[in-house]
């Protein structure tokens, strides 16, 4: 641009003046070219700088679609697990009483002393075995055990009223076992009978899940041993209370 303008000067210096209007005249038209041609070289960077913004753009939105294939794991991630997981909650009834309600005397020694019915479902599908417990809560000792039978066999889901007191009773059959009650020597179920502190006293049977068939109390005596394997093996439980006053 220096050397042009220098050009213009000298050639405008001419003595005569029709040659210096016909250089000043291709002077300014030498500069209007100049000018545009500037123009155009400013014009034409911007563009390719939007281009190479807008591939930058590309790059980003690529970015973007690969966060949301990485997202799109997730669910099957978190989806995932044993469908045969425990649901650790066994529903129990009783048709001899409403859970929180009375036991009727026919369990108690002012009856029969027979032991009480039960049903239970909801177990896992892996349950290969189950175990009653019967516990008198009001007593707040650890001997307090009115029932401890186990290795019940997966199939079945409920106990009559009156299951003998044997070691191996049938009803249930099948392998299961019983001990005996933290009252004395006999086996199985022990009957309710309140003597100690208040006249009525509140008791619960619970209902074990194991995935094994048979327990390994070998060496357990008594049914606070037996209880002890139960819990160490369970994979989900439930319960059912009641209470009774003695006649």
């Amino acid at each position: 641009m220096d050397g042009h303008r220098r050009l213009c000067v000298v050639l405008a210096s001419d003595k005569t003046l029709a040659m210096r209007r016909s250089l000043i005249g291709i002077c300014a038209i030498a500069t209007l070219f100049w000018v545009a041609c500037s123009e155009s070289d400013s014009n034409s960077g911007p563009d390719a700088g939007s281009s190479g913004t807008s591939g930058g753009s590309s790059g980003t939105s690529g970015g973007s679609s690969g966060t949301s294939g990485g997202s799109s794991g997730t669910p099957d991630d978190a989806g995932g697990g044993d469908e045969d997981a425990p649901s650790g909650t066994i529903s129990v009834t009783s048709p001899a009483f409403q859970n929180g309600g009375t036991i009727p005397a026919a369990h108690s020694c002012d009856g029969a002393g027979v032991s009480i019915p039960l049903s239970w479902s909801g177990a896992p599908a892996s349950t290969q075995s189950y175990a009653v417990v019967m516990r008198d809560l009001t007593l707040g000792r650890d001997d307090n055990y009115h029932w401890v039978i186990w290795d019940i066999p997966a199939s079945t889901t409920s106990l009559p009223e009156g299951i003998p007191n044997t070691a191996n009773p049938d009803p249930p059959g099948g392998g299961a076992k019983q001990t005996y009650w933290s009252f004395g020597e006999q086996l199985g179920y022990g009957f309710m009978c309140p003597v100690e502190g208040p006249p009525t006293h509140e008791y619960e049977l619970t209902v074990y899940a194991f995935s094994v068939a048979t327990l390994p109390v070998d060496g357990a005596d008594g049914p606070a041993e037996v209880h002890a394997v139960i819990q160490a093996n369970k994979i989900a439980s439930g319960s059912i209370k009641g209470s009774y006053t003695k006649q």
